[in-house]
């Protein structure tokens, strides 16, 4: 899972303003998104040190809905969402796997299994020569 996008049924808010004293993390949860949230970009050990992924999704996005759901309700329902939906398990499932070429619609396919909605596949071109597919659903 990317993240958590707050919107407002017409376009995804992003980049809002909050207190300064929600910018800080709690550190109850970052044992739990350690296991379950992998930061798949980075090295593991960089990624936990960091927590660079989690930061910026919360900063970027999290923080527009910060007046409904304050961090560790952000978190809780990116960890739920994940649990539910389980993409990388579904993925594997139908033999899509990292590393390998696939159809767009083979890959939306495989996630309309666990979600009643059409998802929102972006290919995000990386150098040298990779590829990440954004999955929103």
């Amino acid at each position: 899972i990317h993240g958590v996008w707050p919107d407002n049924r017409s376009t995804i808010l992003y980049d809002c303003v909050v207190p300064p004293d929600y910018l800080s993390f709690f550190h109850k949860i970052l044992n739990a998104l350690d296991k379950r949230w992998p930061q798949l970009r980075y090295d593991y050990w960089y990624g936990i040190d960091k927590q660079y992924q989690w930061k910026n999704e919360f900063l970027k996005h999290g923080t527009c809905g910060i007046n409904r759901y304050k961090q560790p309700a952000y978190f809780d329902l990116a960890m739920r969402i994940k649990d539910k939906f389980d993409l990388l398990g579904t993925l594997r499932k139908h033999g899509i796997n990292p590393g390998s070429t696939y159809e767009l619609n083979d890959i939306e396919r495989a996630i309309k299994t666990v979600s009643i909605e059409v998802p929102s596949l972006k290919c995000i071109r990386k150098p040298p020569g990779n590829v990440e597919i954004e999955i929103g659903i």
